[in-house]
């Protein structure tokens, strides 16, 4: 099936409310402890990147594992970043050791000041028209000992199993939420379009590439040898 890229940014206040609300518990849970099995034994970071950190439920969860670090929160849509930092203030005022930014800024234009210990994203590559902008942000935002963990949904063979696959896991959702996960798995890359883009950034013998759900895959750092 033919890739149908969708608006890069989610900036209709209605889309974004309902996205915000949306039960994505058991997904999202489940991406985590895929992220937390993949992680280096006594893995520390002091510096994190959220890259499209949307309105901050992954945020909040990386938080919660890493509270100690200083974290920097990228979106390009300000509906969004306002609610993650809206979720996350709640956190912070607990304890306010680290650094929090939020950053309003296009992926295509983000050059951090320096690289972070990890870099995560979740669901923001199918909202690219060039993945290679997304790819060339990762690159900018590590270091040579850096940990990468990208995850993000992976196009179905066909529109009746794109059908299928909004029935199965949003048919109890608003059907603005229904139609946005349908034209986020049309616009989604297939695993062998993230593998092809690796190798062409040389990104593809220091990641491990592997699909997880019939509607997932993941990215991550290899181990060090």
């Amino acid at each position: 099936m033919v890739r149908i890229p969708e608006p890069e940014l989610m900036e209709e206040p209605t889309q974004v409310e309902s996205y915000a609300h949306a039960d994505f518990e058991t997904a999202h849970s489940f991406l985590i402890r895929k992220f937390q099995d993949r992680l280096p034994i006594r893995f520390t970071p002091e510096s994190i990147l959220d890259l499209g950190c949307g309105p901050g439920d992954m945020s909040s969860r990386l938080y919660s594992q890493f509270a100690d670090a200083n974290f920097t929160f990228l979106d390009g849509s300000e509906f969004m970043l306002d609610l993650c930092k809206k979720r996350m203030d709640i956190m912070v005022l607990k304890k306010r050791n680290q650094k929090i930014e939020f950053k309003k800024e296009l992926i295509q234009e983000f050059v951090p000041e320096s690289p972070y210990d990890l870099v995560f994203s979740n669901s923001l590559l199918h909202h690219l028209h060039d993945p290679f902008e997304f790819w060339g942000a990762v690159q900018r935002s590590i270091h040579s000992d850096s940990f990468i963990f990208i995850s993000d949904l992976m196009r179905p063979d066909s529109l009746t199993i794109a059908d299928q696959l909004v029935v199965r896991y949003a048919n109890d959702e608003p059907e603005v939420l229904k139609t946005d996960f349908y034209n986020s798995l049309l616009a989604a890359y297939r695993i062998e379009e993230v593998k092809e883009m690796l190798e062409i950034v040389r990104l593809d013998t220091k990641l491990n590439l592997e699909p997880i759900t019939d509607r997932h895959w993941i990215c991550y750092s290899k181990p060090r040898l």
